[in-house]
């Protein structure tokens, strides 16, 4: 029994592994280790008071912000993700509105025809066989097939408006539910502008990213040398790119609760 679960553990732990990359481009290109402090102290150990204390500060803002950048990540990630799922429930949601009705009232239109229909072919059975006794001249028998076809008419009559009246019920309710369908759809149509915003800020973001990697290679090349001054450029030069992507990134956090909201409201509306 213990060999069944191999192709599980196997699978589970392939999956986790192509995770891994995932999660990890996500993160602040600023990674602090232990070597990066060390050559920080150093480096900045070199430089006078005044700029010692200002390159500290900065140090401290970089670790700071480049820690707000991986909690907002996180909260992006765990918004998208919330809403990817919601997504995709509410379309399936807007795709079944009505349909339980629809198929009850399909079912009774066509139980209806089904339990009429010998009487719809014994009347039509009973009116051809009229059709074909007239020229026998049995007044006696024509008359009596013509009281039976007379009586089965009214019969006949009931039974077609009962179908009719049925088909009119399902009619409607079609129409209702593509009402219905149509203005959950365009509730729904209302995320696609923060999803277009989101890919604007992204692509800003990405550009960004771009940015404080380059700066982060000269910090390290800098601090490598013990150069405080190149390194406080590098450091006011991230810090400042820093601020800008949280600006970006609180914009996605924003168009990403947008999107939530829609999609509540959606839900509400199909009663979701």
């Amino acid at each position: 029994m213990k060999n069944l679960y191999k192709p599980g553990i196997l699978l589970l732990s392939l999956l986790i592994a192509l995770a891994v990359p995932a999660a990890s481009a996500a993160a602040a290109a600023t990674v602090f280790t232990s070597s990066i402090q060390t050559s920080f102290d150093l480096t900045a150990a070199t430089a006078d008071s005044t700029a010692r204390a200002r390159l500290k500060s900065q140090y401290t803002e970089l670790t700071a912000l480049s820690a707000e950048y991986d909690s907002r990540e996180v909260q992006i990630r765990k918004l998208h993700d919330d809403n990817t799922l919601n997504l995709t429930a509410v379309r399936e949601a807007i795709k079944n509105i009505d349909q339980d009705s629809i198929n009850r009232l399909t079912a009774s239109v066509t139980s209806t025809k089904e339990r009429y229909q010998p009487l719809f072919d014994q009347y039509s059975a009973l009116n051809k066989r009229i059709s074909l006794l007239k020229g026998l001249k049995d007044k006696t028998l024509n008359s009596v097939l013509k009281l039976q076809s007379e009586a089965m008419k009214l019969m006949v009559q009931a039974a077609r408006q009962e179908i009719r009246d049925k088909e009119a019920l399902l009619k409607s309710a079609k129409e209702t539910r593509a009402r219905r369908i149509a203005s959950a759809r365009k509730t729904l149509a209302g995320i696609e502008s923060p999803q277009i915003s989101i890919k604007s800020q992204k692509s800003a973001a990405s550009a960004l990213n771009k940015r404080l990697s380059a700066d982060w290679s000269d910090f390290k090349a800098a601090i490598r040398k013990q150069n405080p001054v190149p390194a406080g450029q590098s450091l006011s030069a991230m810090n400042a790119t820093y601020r800008q992507i949280a600006a970006s990134k609180q914009k996605i956090i924003e168009y990403e609760q947008r999107i939530a909201g829609i999609i509540a409201a959606t839900r509400k509306e199909i009663g979701s």
